[in-house]
């Protein structure tokens, strides 16, 4: 009732103005419902209706600031000199990422702001190719952008921090209360991340909201590249697209709501292209509008410069103090202040580098925030032990994992970092000893506390990583629903020695995988790397509906495989199995679909073919481990014939007897001496008309 009265208030207010400015008809209620209008839109290039629309709901008061704002900005265009002076934002950039391309550099912010003060001073080179309608309306709104020189805290900054995380992934306005924004009445704050959620390159918020949200997140490929920035900083200045608060662009009936701007012809709005004859409303479209989704933006109108002047005057989320002389001084961004330099900031990646022993890594210096004269390395274990140039190539002999520092300095000052677990060197001889098969099952799996060359390793980000989960047996799995569309997550073996197998051509692992709609994509790779991890070769891809397993059936709830929805798979080693510095790799790339189970990694072994064992109860061998006889107990649904079969686990078949199984339990016992099987690990398998089973069997003497 409260948001309805309000809403008539905004309605009420408008035709006051309307009579008074004898403005054209325009629907205030688009621009300041875009709870309602763009909650449901479907998110395109700007993601602002949307993530906007959820604040909005959270927090009803965000319209009466908004309402507020309206008001002051209708005084202030009634108001308004005829020309802007030109007045100074500062901005900071954080930069969310995980060592990858994300990790953009000074030179690629500086070029996006650059190319943003040329758009907001009206001095781009596409303004010659305006359509004529047009021309005399092109908006100069007289803002410089530039990087603060001085921190919330007072000391020196580039203006552009890093932040190594996950939130850089699938973006949304979650990463604002981790990465704390800088007073956003002192700041302009953009982030820029890997990805965003949906499917949006960019997006804002009008003023108004928490000020802890204030702010544009752009993807990094944006900063530098088109008129994203622009956009978005239009929004943050408060206008919207041309036909409304929402992102629907196309819609007939986008010709009842707008941007509330007067010069700005009411549209249906440009989706993706570049029509300059396009007309919609009864209008020709301002179709190189920086607010609008053409491929061509080149402009501001007159009318949407006063709605942005109007809202760097107000009040409201301060934004008139955002250019403040006091402010202006306190952020370093003041005519004639001079710059005495920073000192650096030290920065090494953090992801563990995983070489070959005898082999050589070339460190990446990180470090950022100012020009660096001097680095100072230090690598324990390693040949040379230390380096005094910023890329140093250095090589690691024995295995073990080891910390690596690093210091740099300018004549402004000093910093250091360690990394204390950043280089592992594996031992060949140890880790996997094939033939192994890696069903899980074993205490410790997979990060062994006491045995870093036995340990597996996992890359983990967005909110659901690969675990182990147990459901009478165990296996490794991700909760692909839990997670954002294109987040990758994978687990890394450690080193396999295969010295003791004579002939693995192939290494097998059984998979379980369901979708919950026809959309559902997540994709399964399987990589070897030859050199201890420090490449890798992709060897295996599945995804969508070739990597289900469950015969087609959608689940929407939390999979859980049934005993025959397993499928057993396999990648070709030949041409690696000389190697004894063979790592393997398993990622996904979560899209919308459901659980992904791994299973029974099978190296230098034989396939478990068939009945997954989830059902413990349909085959115990006993006593295990034994010394001259076993005794097999398994269930079948009819009479029938039974195949036993014993195999050494690099695929040798030492056994098969064929016996006949009744209806119900079965007992079968095989006597052996040690002459017929050498102490050791043995596949004892089962095979009837439903499958196979297999359990391995220990031999001792």
């Amino acid at each position: 009732m409260y948001i309805l009265c309000l809403l008539k208030l905004v309605v009420t207010l408008y035709k006051n103005y309307y009579k008074r400015k004898k403005m054209k008809q325009k629907l205030l209620l688009g621009l300041l419902c875009l709870a309602f209008l763009g909650a449901s839109a479907q998110t395109k290039r700007c993601a602002t209706p949307y993530f906007d629309s959820i604040e909005v709901a959270r927090n009803p008061e965000i319209l009466k600031n908004r309402l507020l704002l309206e008001e002051f900005t209708q005084q202030f265009i009634q108001n308004k000199d005829n020309a802007y002076d030109t007045i100074i934002i500062p901005v900071v950039f954080h930069v969310l990422h995980k060592y990858g391309n994300e990790r953009i550099s000074m030179e690629e912010i500086e070029r996006g702001l650059e190319q943003i003060n040329i758009d907001f001073r009206a001095d781009n080179v596409e303004l010659n190719n305006i359509v004529n309608d047009f021309k005399e309306i092109i908006g100069n709104a007289s803002i410089v952008f530039k990087l603060a020189k001085l921190a919330p805290d007072g000391n020196c900054t580039s203006g552009v921090m890093y932040y190594e995380t996950d939130l850089t992934y699938q973006a949304s306005n979650t990463l604002k209360y981790t990465i704390t924004n800088w007073d956003p009445q002192s700041y302009l704050n953009i982030w820029t991340v890997s990805s965003i959620e949906g499917s949006a390159a960019a997006w804002s918020h009008y003023p108004g909201v928490d000020p802890a949200l204030d702010g544009v997140v752009s993807i990094y490929t944006y900063v530098d590249n088109g008129h994203t920035l622009s956009h978005e900083i239009g929004h943050y200045l408060n206008l919207a697209h041309p036909w409304g608060s929402t992102n629907e662009p196309g819609l007939q009936s986008n010709c009842d709501i707008d941007d509330n701007v007067e010069d700005t012809p009411n549209t249906i709005g440009v989706d993706q292209h570049c029509n300059l004859g396009m007309v919609s409303c009864g209008f020709l479209t301002n179709v190189q509008n920086f607010m609008d989704y053409s491929t061509c933006e080149s402009m501001f109108t007159e009318g949407q410069v006063d709605r942005m002047r109007a809202a760097l005057n107000s009040l409201v989320s301060g934004r008139k103090y955002l250019w403040s002389d006091e402010n202006l001084v306190q952020t370093g961004t003041n005519e004639g202040y001079v710059d005495p330099g920073c000192a650096p900031i030290a920065d090494i990646e953090s992801d563990i580098y995983d070489i070959c022993p005898g082999t050589s890594y070339q460190f990446t210096d990180f470090s950022y925030g100012s020009e660096i004269t001097n680095w100072d390395w230090a690598f324990e274990g390693g040949e040379p032990s230390s380096s005094i140039i910023s890329a140093p190539e250095i090589t690691y002999h024995q295995p073990g994992l080891y910390p690596v520092s690093l210091t740099v300095s300018n004549e402004n000052g000093t910093s250091s970092i360690t990394r204390e677990k950043l280089v592992f060197v594996p031992d060949t001889l140890a880790g996997i000893v094939a033939p192994k098969l890696c069903d899980m099952e074993e205490a410790g799996f997979p990060e062994y506390v006491d045995d870093i060359f036995k340990s597996w390793s996992f890359i983990e980000n967005g909110n659901a990583h690969w675990a182990k989960y147990t459901n009478g047996n165990t296996s490794l799995r991700i909760k692909n629903q839990s997670n954002g569309a294109g987040t990758v997550n994978s687990f890394i073996t450690s080193n396999i020695n295969f010295n003791e197998v004579t002939n693995p051509d192939y290494i097998y692992f059984d998979i379980a995988y369901a979708q919950r709609n026809s959309s559902s994509a997540d994709e399964l790779k399987v990589f070897v790397s030859p050199d201890c991890g420090k490449k890798w070769i992709v060897k295996y891809i599945k995804g969508g509906k070739s990597l289900v397993t469950n015969g087609d059936v959608y689940v929407t709830s939390t999979y859980e495989p049934t005993a025959t929805e397993w499928r057993t798979e396999k990648i070709d080693i030949k041409n690696y199995k000389e190697k004894n510095h063979l790592r393997l790799k398993f990622q996904v790339e979560s899209n919308g679909g459901n659980c992904l189970y791994v299973d029974n990694i099978n190296i230098g072994g034989i396939p478990l073919i068939g009945i997954k064992e989830t059902q413990p109860d349909m085959f115990h061998v006993f006593p295990n481990p034994t010394h001259e006889k076993i005794t097999l107990n398994f269930s079948l649904s009819a009479k029938q014939p039974v195949t036993i079969k014993i195999h050494t686990l690099y695929g040798g078949e030492i056994y098969s007897q064929m016996v006949e199984g009744t209806n119900g339990s079965n007992i079968k016992e095989l006597l052996f001496d040690n002459r017929e099987l050498a102490a050791g690990i043995y596949l004892i398998s089962i095979i009837t008309q439903e499958g196979q089973m297999t359990r391995r069997m220990i031999v001792t003497h």
